[in-house]
């Protein structure tokens, strides 16, 4: 038997695989290319976010600051630096700017308004027999002798490093004041 044999002629490569494989590395180096750029993005925005509502405490801060002192009798404007995590350092350190607190208007407190179970609210009591007891400020209106007088304080935090503010803060506070009191 003779068999015979044919040698099979080596096929010539076409380089397929090369180009797809070519082809899947590009598609690939354009997905990470994309997703390191929305990473970058979406880092810068969550700074900025984090800058802003930081500000938006120091801003906070500095307006309770306000507050708690008596700046009804003489409204002043200030400006301070509040260390917004006590770090002690530059960076978390923003300068906050509160004009002078504006009075917006006095509005009288009404008796029915008044606890009088609570000790800051029985000065306020023109008498408890009768409406009109001839006392300068009570009347048949319903008027305590006390008033609120409204006022509003704003403040606006710059970030370190930075020459722009955030956006400003703004609280409205109602003071206690006498019957007849001025802004």
């Amino acid at each position: 038997m003779n068999r015979s044999r044919r040698s099979a002629a080596p096929r010539m490569q076409a380089g397929a695989t090369l180009l797809v494989s070519m082809i899947f590395l590009m598609v690939i180096t354009l997905i990470v290319v994309s997703s390191i750029k929305a990473v970058n993005v979406n880092t810068k925005l969550v700074g900025n976010m984090q800058t802003q509502k930081e500000a938006g405490a120091a801003a906070q801060q500095a307006i309770e600051s306000t507050i708690s002192t008596d700046f009804t009798s003489l409204p002043t404007p200030s400006t301070s630096v509040i260390d917004i995590n006590n770090s002690g350092q530059a960076g978390s350190a923003y300068t906050v700017e509160v004009p002078a607190p504006l009075c917006t208007g006095v509005k009288p407190i009404k008796l029915s308004e008044l606890d009088a179970t609570n000790t800051d609210d029985q000065p306020c009591y023109a008498s408890g027999a009768s409406q009109n007891t001839g006392i300068v400020g009570s009347g048949a209106s319903g008027n305590s002798l006390c008033s609120n007088s409204n006022w509003e304080v704003n403040a606006t935090a710059t970030p370190p490093g930075s020459t722009e503010s955030a956006p400003t803060v703004h609280q409205g506070i109602a003071v206690r004041v006498a019957v007849g009191a001025a802004c």
